[in-house]
């Protein structure tokens, strides 16, 4: 038996999930802030309409992901070789594992793997990722940094090859790339803009390990010059016996980084190719303890709190390259393995907006748009002079390639499972009053599979006055994304398809035509053979008209009536 729908306000609103082939028992709960954070853009979606039967029906799509947006998916797997255990290694090759066997069929799913040390090393160059390689990555993932700076941590160049990488690839879009980075999040070395890797050196003594004394008060022959993390600890936060974070809280150090680094600009930051860890012995004079090199520069012992050390410059540098990352619309996510300590705690779960992140939750925000519990609502189109009305049974869902067979469980209510399965994995309920539906997904929807939901609507009201229009298909459609653990995200509406329509103008009543009115033939004139003054007479048919001459002929004519009576009335 079929699972009965509840009605609308039986239930309330129910959810809808962007779409999944994963199974929602696989759907391990992602922490709502942090899932905010690594995927902050708007969720991939779109809606369209075209008129089936025109200025009568219109059929409307909404897909998610978007029906524009390519199924590629772009991932770099940032690695600290000089931090990662095996448990961390064998998470991130089952991370490739579950990607393989998730996204069977999509476009195409990108890998590549960047190990820092003392700089950052490309290992495999991003290319697709199948069944038949992915022992290659886990290889590169595993296998260790292979570049020439073995000594040190580099966590700002692995993350700028990693961005690189991602930069260059211009056909996956940015909200489809992904930095996984893995590390215990203590690194000491940065890169400049001219490639060189640095260090920044400190005046440490043993005899003051945590530099409560002014150098002057130590005998130079004391003095070591060192750019590694021990004396940091020792100097940043004297009597902590593990790394802690410096003034408490990551917000109050960085605004310290942000003025040391200012500060200071590149003052104390030397070749580290050149000075290694140690600069003691091609620095110093070990009779006098005199500096020998003129070019040689160090942070003075007991001056640390005016200045940024190595680790601070280098936390400064990793800090601005990830944001760097998020600032380009890629996901990034920071695995921390390793070291447990305060520093390491605070800073990694900085990188994630304030919480920790493991595989399992990253696997899953790279496989779904959004969880189960999501949902659709959607109202059809009015205007002033146009309704849409929904069309009840017409709507068709797929995922992916596969469509659903729907099932009418009550006179407006439907649910769309796969063929021969039972279990409903959308519904739609339709509420006649509000002519708007709820969709709703009880499963996750896969980045990699798109879900979409076609419906019809009749014009049931259509303009009347002459002119074209723009019919919008809806008033309002939304996406209330919910991830699995139930936390609902912000809400995002799609886009309102319009159709074209018109009303022509009635044509003008057709005016009847006139006839000709008959005229009186023109009456002969007889010419006069009078000679004119000029000697010539006017001739029918001459160019000039004869209406002047019998004008001038009538007034003679009266002028010699008018005389001829004047003599008679004398004679009488």
């Amino acid at each position: 038996m079929r699972k009965t729908i509840p009605s609308l306000r039986q239930k309330g609103i129910l959810a809808l999930a962007c779409a999944a082939m994963l199974g929602a028992a696989l759907f391990i709960a992602l922490p709502a802030p942090a899932w905010a954070d690594a995927g902050t853009w708007t969720i991939s979606k779109s809606k369209a309409a075209t008129w089936v039967d025109e200025g009568k029906t219109a059929r409307v799509t909404l897909q998610l992901p978007s029906s524009e947006a390519k199924l590629s998916s772009d991932i770099v797997f940032v690695v600290d070789n000089s931090s990662c255990g095996d448990d961390a290694i064998n998470d991130a090759k089952a991370t490739l594992d579950k990607l393989v066997a998730e996204v069977a069929g999509a476009d195409q799913v990108k890998v590549g793997v960047v190990s820092f040390k003392g700089d950052g090393h490309v290992e495999k160059d991003l290319s697709e990722l199948n069944a038949g390689n992915v022992d290659a990555f886990k290889g590169a993932i595993a296998g260790g940094y292979t570049g020439d700076l073995k000594s040190g941590t580099n966590m700002q160049d692995g993350l700028a090859k990693a961005k690189a990488m991602l930069d260059a690839d211009t056909d996956t879009p940015a909200n489809r790339k992904h930095v996984i980075l893995v590390s215990d999040g203590l690194t000491r070395l940065f890169t400049a803009e001219d490639g060189m890797v640095k260090d920044i050196y400190y005046q440490y003594s043993y005899t003051d390990p945590t530099s409560q004394q002014a150098a002057s008060e130590i005998d130079p022959k004391n003095f070591v010059y060192f750019g590694m993390i021990d004396e940091w600890r020792q100097a940043r936060t004297p009597g902590s016996a593990t790394y802690a974070m410096p003034y408490g809280d990551w917000d109050t150090y960085y605004a310290h980084l942000v003025e040391w680094v200012a500060n200071d600009g590149d003052t104390y930051a030397r070749d580290f190719k050149t000075y290694g860890n140690d600069a003691t012995s091609m620095v110093k004079d070990p009779a006098t303890g005199a500096i020998t090199d003129p070019s040689f520069a160090f942070i003075e012992h007991g001056t640390q709190a005016d200045h940024a050390m190595a680790p601070d410059r280098a936390v400064y540098e990793a800090y601005t390259v990830w944001q760097a990352l998020k600032g380009e619309g890629y996901a990034c996510y920071a695995v921390r393995t390793g070291d447990d300590s305060d520093f390491s705690v605070k800073f990694m779960n900085q990188l994630n907006g304030g919480m920790p992140l493991d595989f399992t939750q990253i696997a899953n925000n790279i496989l779904y748009a959004c969880g189960a519990g999501s949902k659709i609502t959607d109202s059809m189109g009015k205007g002033e002079s146009y309704d849409f009305d929904f069309v009840p049974g017409t709507a068709t869902v797929s995922v992916g390639d596969e469509q659903l067979e729907a099932t009418k469980e009550s006179e407006n209510a439907w649910s769309f499972h796969s063929t021969g399965s039972p279990n409903a994995r959308f519904t739609l309920t339709y509420d006649a009053d509000a002519d708007a539906y709820e969709f709703t997904a009880h499963e996750p929807i896969s980045n990699f599979a798109p879900v979409k939901l076609t419906y019809d609507v009749a014009l049931a009201k259509a303009p009347t006055e002459p002119g074209d229009y723009e019919l919008a298909t809806n008033t309002k459609a939304t996406l209330l994304p919910v991830n699995s653990a139930g936390v609902q995200g912000a809400a995002e509406d799609f886009d309102i398809p319009k159709l074209a329509y018109t009303v022509k103008a009635p044509s003008d009543p057709k005016t009847p035509e006139k006839k000709p009115e008959a005229k009186s033939p023109a009456p002969t004139t007889q010419t006069a053979t009078k000679t004119t003054s000029s000697g010539t007479m006017p001739r029918t048919g001459d160019p000039m008209s004869s209406l002047p001459f019998v004008a001038t002929a009538l007034i003679a004519a009266a002028a010699i009536g008018t005389a001829a009576g004047a003599r008679a009335l004398k004679k009488h």
